[in-house]
């Protein structure tokens, strides 16, 4: 719950767009646990279908740390990111994250709804 309720703030918060026309993210399926840029980071599906987010836990040197990716609507990604974790950690897994296509991002949100029904 906690978890949700920070993931829908952060995601919110992000947001360049107006309130209005951005709704909060409401991520909370799964997590898949995946490793990017050598550490492991639990990945939610956010109940939109298709975004999801990455968030570091214990003990990823990167924790507190968040990435959003959305589809931008021509076949990439939205990569965002926030935190205060070791850089070391964050960089390489940005660099992994940005060079995933939108079915890269369909792939591991189904991970998500995978890992949501065990």
């Amino acid at each position: 719950m906690i978890a949700t309720l920070l993931i829908t703030i952060l995601a919110a918060g992000m947001s360049t767009e107006p309130a209005t026309e951005q709704p909060a993210l409401r991520c909370d399926i799964g997590p898949a646990l995946k490793q990017f840029g050598g550490n492991d980071w639990l990945v939610y599906g956010c109940a939109d279908g298709h975004s999801v987010v990455v968030t570091a836990g214990a003990p990823n040197p990167a924790t507190p740390f968040v990435f959003i990716l959305t589809p931008d609507g021509s076949g990439g990604i939205e990569l965002h990111g926030e935190g205060a974790g070791a850089e070391s950690a964050t960089k390489p897994a940005y660099e992994s994250l940005s060079k995933m296509s939108s079915s890269d991002l369909a792939a591991l949100f189904q991970e998500a709804s995978r890992s949501n029904e065990r």
